[in-house]
């Protein structure tokens, strides 16, 4: 016997959040958190769990247990069916598929007073396992938006905020930031407090973004890693529209071949990725852009790159070539 197709409140006792979109993801958790009732009691009907840890009957414990003075329970587990499907995040412990072969047996008289709410960012739905549980649950999937999708969650977001953008700043913000909603959100916000309920310009986003400048650097750096010396030099023209000088770019540039320099040796010595962040005194979506690039670039290709670098400031120092006609050079040079 498996678990019943049991629904509370219009939905499956089982419900599944899967995707590599933090930031909606977190909304829609905040949405179903509002259904535990009454908000007094909210928080100590609601449990969290981490998938990698918890052990069947921890799970069902949890999931067993009567609401207290509300309508319902709701108990998350975030990367549960990763473990299960047998794509461990590295670190996390083995799944005992024996021991969660019961799953099916136990959770068939899940009481319908509480929900199971899994988070995945990505899982195999092959395991026999996995493929029952999400026949018998709500999926509710949250892919990474493509552009035209970004480009009307700005514009939703902006009708929600009581934020208004021209479009062309709109545009500047999606190309600039991608999708990290979280900071687009944020930046809305700030640019909200700033307009007064006045139009937001594309000016306004390249004074107000630090991300605009910021991509624009990490697009020269992505470019030529990869040896596209069109996108580099169309990326570095973008900064130099926003008022940037070829010196500085090179400037930015160096400051980013160096921070992936310190992240490679740390990788070497195995220190974990929670404390790279601190040990090169980056946060967010800079330093998760620097952990994607350094797995694009090898330790000789970040030293040869620091030699061109050096190349160049030399090239201006003794006049041989203007700033923008060696930057230009430096570009062609580092692919």
């Amino acid at each position: 016997m498996f678990l019943s197709s049991k629904f509370f409140g219009g939905e499956k006792v089982i419900v599944v959040l899967e995707g590599q979109d933090e930031f909606r993801i977190s909304e829609r958790i905040s949405q179903i958190k509002l259904t535990v009732t009454p908000p007094e009691v909210r928080d100590i009907n609601i449990t969290v769990l981490d998938g990698n840890l918890v052990n069947i009957e921890e799970l069902f414990a949890s999931v067993a247990t009567i609401p207290f003075m509300a309508d319902k329970r709701l108990v998350i587990v975030e990367g549960l069916l990763n473990k299960l499907g047998g794509t461990r995040k590295k670190g996390s412990s083995e799944s005992g598929s024996m021991e969660w072969s019961d799953f099916p047996t136990l959770f068939a008289g899940m009481p319908e007073t509480s929900t199971l709410l899994l988070v995945e960012e990505a899982y195999s739905p092959a395991g026999k396992i996995v493929s029952q549980i999400l026949k018998q649950s709500k999926v509710e999937k949250f892919p990474a938006l493509r552009y035209r999708e970004l480009i009307d969650w700005i514009n939703a977001r902006c009708s929600l905020l009581g934020v208004e953008l021209e479009s062309q700043a709109i545009s500047l913000l999606a190309d600039s930031v991608g999708n990290e909603l979280r900071l687009i959100d944020s930046e809305l916000k700030k640019m909200k407090t700033y307009s007064q309920g006045n139009l937001i310009t594309a000016s306004d986003v390249r004074l107000m973004v630090p991300y605009v400048r910021q991509q624009n650097v990490f697009r020269v750096v992505d470019a030529v890693i990869e040896g596209r010396t069109s996108d580099a030099l169309s990326a570095s023209a973008n900064l130099i529209n926003l008022g940037e000088s070829p010196s500085a770019i090179v400037r930015m540039i160096e400051r980013q071949i160096r921070f992936l320099f310190n992240t490679k040796y740390l990788i070497s010595q195995k220190t974990p990725t929670s404390d790279i962040g601190r040990r090169i005194n980056l946060s967010g979506y800079p330093l998760r852009k620097t952990l994607e690039m350094e797995k694009k670039i090898s330790q000789a290709k970040i030293l040869d790159m620091h030699g061109k670098l050096l190349e160049s400031n030399i090239r201006v120092r003794e006049g041989r070539l203007t700033e923008q006609e060696s930057f230009d050079l430096l570009i062609a040079e580092l692919r």
